[in-house]
């Protein structure tokens, strides 16, 4: 045999012991990815921004493969879920609700909640009168859900799908109940960070009052004893009633669940507490530091994470209204839920706008015509925020709070005025004041003079515009090499390949009392008594012998 040949058999056998089983390996190592699933994306009766943020994770999804199908009632404008229609396949289920009926609560909503009288702890109580019946938001998303339910068109093609996982937004508890309904798992999304009353009890996350505030109370991670005192009474307060009679009013959904026989045995409150995931919105940056769970995934914000915007080529008069501001320009924006606003409160808006040294750009979707604005101002009907506050003249931002556009508005490193107006915003905004990032405005008792003060506050003191870039930094440096989106689509696909039951803390099979060990503290309570009763009834005894023994001498010495 010639050497050069036996080089070759050589180099073949090599090849079988060594590369092939390398290959093969590779091979069996990459099937888990090569399986393709169905998922269904539910977040229509909330719709807006939670939608949005949903959606992104959906069309990665998408374009790595799998099927996504979107659920959206009739109800939901089509502008809403249209922009995917490309992407994803659509399942309607018809509403109760008409189009104009879901535009008439959320304008009715927005008359409310612009005048201040929910960015309080006892605001959505005494107001409550004013959002009942069919422009009750809360209504609507108990009414739509039970009309998913039953429409047995509907339902009987998503049965037909086969879904592999239901990708859900937390806000609305129809999603647990439409899971148990398909029997297919699912993961829970919320565009908040941690809510200590509802994720505590929801995902097990450990929630501590004497450092970990509630929601509206105004309180920081650092609190006086009369603070722990008011944050001890909210957290039972939230935790016991609000959540359950109140914004989630699980006694309803639990209604739904006997109505269509979805394992009325569970709870409502005990289903979400079947979710594999739950993704949570928000940076450390800004928020408190706290414990998670490894079932709780921190998606940590990115520019146009929460937003379908890539990059947008901006209107010929909002780009030169930018390009040529001489003293920077101050952006106003009170979201997508804020659809109406008085003529009354509008103008005061402008007046204070137009007191100004700055250009103002004003992005709103409600009607503004007729109102006396400032040369200074412009007004856009929308604006791709991410661009507009990236730009090099943009100085400060003005909005009502909500996480998203803060988050935005950071990452951006803007210093921030809030207008507060509902819900987690109350509590971001007293974020954005401890880390000296910004200032808040009661809409409420606020006037021109006082809005266009507080701006000028916030726009010429430099320890505002630090503080924002530092928190910038920060969020800038928290992030990874792997996108949020991306970090997202990998713990869905995880979850529906190996289930989430190594994710799963014990915590949230145990009950309040075992949970909080006060079946341990009395036990251990009654056995400190029980030893303290023995020690006195042992010394009484002993004390009553050495008495008795001294009056038995005593007796025999006078005999």
């Amino acid at each position: 045999m010639t050497p050069s040949l036996s080089t070759v058999l050589l180099l073949a056998l090599l090849s079988q012991l060594f590369v092939l089983p390398a290959l093969t390996s590779s091979k069996r190592d990459d099937a888990p990815d090569s399986k393709k699933y169905k998922f269904l994306y539910f977040a229509s009766i909330i719709g807006g921004s939670h939608y949005v943020v949903l959606a992104r994770s959906g069309r990665a999804l998408v374009h790595q493969g799998h099927r996504v199908v979107s659920l959206v009632g009739s109800s939901n404008s089509n502008r809403s879920w249209q922009r995917d229609a490309d992407v994803f396949s659509f399942v309607v289920f018809n509403s109760t609700y008409t189009k104009q009926n879901r535009t008439d609560v959320m304008d009715n909503l927005s008359k409310v909640i612009v005048k201040g009288r929910h960015n309080n702890f006892f605001g959505p109580f005494l107001n409550s009168a004013n959002l009942t019946g069919r422009l009750d938001l809360l209504s609507l998303f108990v009414q739509e859900c039970d009309d998913l339910l039953g429409d047995s068109t509907a339902m009987e093609r998503l049965r037909k799908e086969k879904f592999d996982m239901l990708v859900v937004d937390d806000m609305i508890p129809c999603g647990p109940l439409l899971a148990q309904a398909l029997d297919i798992p699912f993961v829970h999304s919320s565009v908040f960070f941690v809510v200590p009353s509802k994720h505590g009890r929801w995902t097990g996350l450990p929630i501590d009052p004497s450092y970990i505030p509630e929601r509206n109370m105004g309180l920081t991670n650092k609190m006086t004893f009369l603070q722990r005192v008011q944050n001890v009474l909210a957290h039972w307060f939230y935790g016991f009633f609000f959540f359950r009679m109140g914004v989630c009013n699980f006694d309803g959904y639990d209604k739904l669940k006997v109505k269509y026989n979805i394992k009325p045995e569970i709870s409502t409150l005990e289903s979400h507490k079947q979710a594999l995931l739950y993704f949570l919105h928000g940076s450390f940056a800004l928020e408190f530091a706290r414990p998670m769970q490894p079932n709780t995934i921190l998606v940590l914000h990115h520019p146009g994470v929460h937003s379908n915007q890539t990059v947008w080529q901006l209107e010929e008069d909002v780009a030169q209204f930018l390009d040529t501001a001489p003293s920077g320009v101050v952006m106003f924006s009170m979201g997508t839920f804020v659809t109406m606003m008085e003529r009354a409160q509008a103008q005061m808006f402008a007046d204070a706008f137009a007191m100004l040294p700055h250009r103002v750009l004003w992005q709103s979707g409600a009607d503004l015509s007729g109102l006396r604005l400032g040369n200074n101002t412009l007004v856009a009907k929308w604006l791709p925020m991410t661009q507009v506050m990236e730009h090099q003249n943009v100085r400060l931002y003005v909005g009502h709070g909500a996480g998203l556009s803060i988050n935005e508005a950071l990452w951006a490193g803007l210093p921030i005025v809030g207008l507060p107006l509902v819900e987690d915003q109350m509590d971001i905004l007293v974020r954005i004041e401890t880390k000296g990032v910004g200032l808040k405005v009661d809409i409420a008792s606020m006037t021109p003079k006082t809005l266009s003060q507080t701006i000028g506050r916030v726009m010429t003191e430099p320890k505002f515009r630090e503080n924002a870039r530092r928190i910038s930094e920060i969020m800038r440096d928290l992030e990874t090499s792997t996108s949020p989106v991306d970090t997202i689509v990998r713990w869905i696909l995880h979850v529906t390949r190996f289930g989430g039951d190594h994710l799963r803390p014990a915590v949230q099979d145990l009950s309040y009392v075992q949970r909080n060990l006060l079946d341990v503290y009395l036990f251990l309570a009654v056995v400190l008594a029980l030893v303290t009763w023995i020690n006195v009834t042992v010394c009484c005894f002993c004390l009553r012998c050495i008495c008795c023994r001294g009056r038995y001498k005593k007796h025999l010495k006078k005999e």
